[in-house]
């Protein structure tokens, strides 16, 4: 293991708060702007999709179960290995289904990221579920996709 450049390692971790706040406002453009063209999501439960399109109608999917979705990356790790920037995270999601009750979830995500023309991209997440339970659905009051950070 080696360390990451320090500019390399922020502009990483500036990806993975993109993914969060695009997947939180719903932004599909802006969430697959995060993601390399030849890239592999394996969200578990054998959901794996390979390249933009695939990874784009998965997220749909996912994301179409839920009214709002709050994604909160947490604590995360980056470093190279074998020549390969790889990471970890935690992330906590807080989800309100259709019904009215609410549903948190906590995972962790092993990421390879690779360099771009237009700056740092997922090339693989592979997620790990590590808790799903009830959430109280309190008072919500989503963002718009419009609105930013």
């Amino acid at each position: 293991m080696a360390p990451v450049p320090v500019e390399d390692e922020l502009a990483i971790r500036n990806l993975l708060a993109r993914y969060a706040d695009a997947a939180s406002r719903r932004d599909a453009d802006a969430w697959v702007a995060t993601w390399a063209p030849e890239c592999v999501w394996d969200l578990g439960g054998g959901r794996v999709t390979h390249g933009h399109d695939e990874t784009l109608a998965l997220w749909h999917a996912s994301i179409g179960k839920y009214p709002w979705v709050v994604q909160v990356p947490a604590s995360g790790l980056i470093e190279q290995v074998d020549g390969e920037t790889r990471g970890t995270w935690y992330v906590l999601e807080l989800n309100n289904l259709t019904d009215g009750s609410g549903v948190m979830h906590l995972g962790h995500y092993r990421d390879t990221y690779v360099r771009t023309s237009d700056g740092w991209r997922f090339a693989t997440r592979r997620f790990h579920l590590i808790y799903r339970g009830a959430m109280d659905p309190g008072s919500v009051r989503p963002l718009e996709a419009s609105e930013t950070a």
